[in-house]
C-alpha cells in the first residue's frame, strides 16, 4: 500500500529558518520531519510518495543517499496545485487504498485502527478528526454515527458545525483521487470533501495530541513530543534535566541541558543552560541561558536568549 505525504509548502511561518532548509527536512528530535513520518508508517504501507514543490532538489538529494526501510517516490510539482492537485499528481503510483498526510502534522492517530474502520465501513474516504475549542481556523465536520455529513473549510466564527476538525490524515480510495481534475489547482478540503460528504466519507476521532508544526511555538512542541518517553540522554559534559536528545557528535562542557531540549550534530557549547529549546547543527555557544528558542544551524551565541528563532539568514522573536 502507498502513503502520499504532502510536502510542497514554503514554510513561510518558520522563516528565516526555511529560507535555506525546506520545512520537511527540518529535524524533529534530530530526525528530519519527513523521514520520521515515513519511518513511522505502519508496516502495511511499503511505499511513501512525496508530493514536492519547494525544495525539490534538496529532497531528491537527501533520499538518494538513504535507505529508510520504505520505497520512496518523489513526485515533482512544477507549480503549486493545492492539496487536491498534489494528490492527483501521484495517481500513477497508486494501487489501492491510500493514506495521505499533511507533511507538517505530528499526531497520535493510530493509523492501523483507522484503516480497520475504513475497511469495515467500506468507506470512500476516512478523515482523522481532532476536537478543538475554536474550530474556525480549520476544516470542520458534522459527524453522525461515524459518517461525515457536511464539511466546512475555515467557517466564519459562530457558524461552525461542530468542534471536530480535519486533522490532516486521510485514507482514500482511488475513486476519490480520480474525481480530482488533473493539472489543475484543487483544494481537497474545499472542492472535494464537501461533494462526497454524506456519501461514503467517514470520520475517525482520536485523542492524545495533534500539532501543526508550522509556527515556531508548534515546531518546538512537535520536537518535544518526538523526544518520547525514552529521550533522556547522558553526556559527560552536562547535567541532564530530561527529557532531552543529544546528538553523539555534540561537545558540551559544564552545561545544564533540559528539560525538553534537543541538541543537534556538531554543536559546541560551554557553560550554557538550555531548556525547552532546539539547537540545530554546528551551533557554538558560550555562557548563555537559552529558553524556548530555535537556534541554528551554524550560528554563535554568547548571551541569554528567550523565545527567539535565530538562523544565519536572520532572527524572528515569538
Amino acid at each position: 500500500m502507498e502513503a502520499i505525504i504532502l510536502v510542497g509548502g514554503l514554510g513561510t511561518r518558520l522563516r528565516p529558518l526555511t529560507n535555506t532548509i525546506p520545512k520537511p527536512l527540518l529535524p524533529l528530535a534530530n530526525v528530519p520531519m519527513v523521514e520520521r513520518m515515513v519511518k513511522n508508517l505502519p508496516e502495511v504501507f511499503d511505499t511513501a510518495i512525496l508530493a514536492v514543490n519547494y525544495g525539490l532538489e534538496e529532497m531528491q538529494e537527501y533520499f538518494a543517499k538513504r535507505d529508510i526501510g520504505k520505497k520512496v517516490i518523489i513526485v515533482p510539482e512544477e507549480e503549486p496545485l493545492g492539496t487536491g492537485g498534489a494528490m492527483r499528481n501521484c495517481i500513477d503510483h497508486i494501487t489501492g487504498t491510500t493514506a495521505v498526510f499533511n507533511g507538517d502534522v505530528v499526531s497520535s492517530v493510530d493509523l492501523n485502527k483507522m484503516l480497520e474502520k475504513h475497511i469495515k465501513m467500506k468507506a470512500k474516504g476516512t478523515l482523522a478528526l481532532w476536537e478543538v475549542d475554536d474550530p474556525s481556523r480549520f476544516g470542520v465536520v458534522e459527524l453522525k454515527n461515524g459518517q461525515i455529513l457536511q464539511f466546512q473549510e475555515k467557517p466564519e466564527s459562530g457558524t461552525e458545525l461542530s468542534n471536530l476538525i480535519n486533522a490532516g490524515t486521510y485514507l482514500l480510495e482511488p475513486e476519490v483521487l480520480e474525481t480530482i481534475p488533473p493539472n489543475q489547482k484543487v483544494s481537497i478540503e474545499r472542492d472535494i470533501y464537501p461533494k462526497i460528504a454524506g456519501n461514503g466519507l467517514y470520520g475517525f476521532p482520536f485523542e492524545g495530541y495533534f500539532i501543526d508544526s508550522g509556527t515556531p511555538e508548534s515546531y518546538l512542541d512537535a520536537n518535544f513530543k518526538s523526544i518520547g518517553s525514552t529521550g533522556t540522554a547522558s553526556h559527560t559534559g552536562a547535567s541532564i534535566r530530561g527529557p532531552v536528545v543529544i546528538h553523539e557528535t555534540a561537545q558540551l562542557e559544564d552545561c545544564i541541558i533540559g528539560p525538553n531540549t534537543i541538541i543537534g550534530a556538531d554543536v559546541k557549547m560551554e557553560k550554557c543552560v538550555v531548556r525547552n529549546s532546539v539547537i540545530l547543527s554546528d551551533v557554538k555557544g558560550y555562557g548563555g541561558v537559552v529558553e524556548n528558542c530555535i537556534l541554528g544551524p551554524e550560528i554563535n551565541f554568547e548571551s541569554d536568549l528567550k523565545r527567539t528563532l535565530i538562523s544565519p539568514q536572520g532572527k524572528l522573536d515569538f
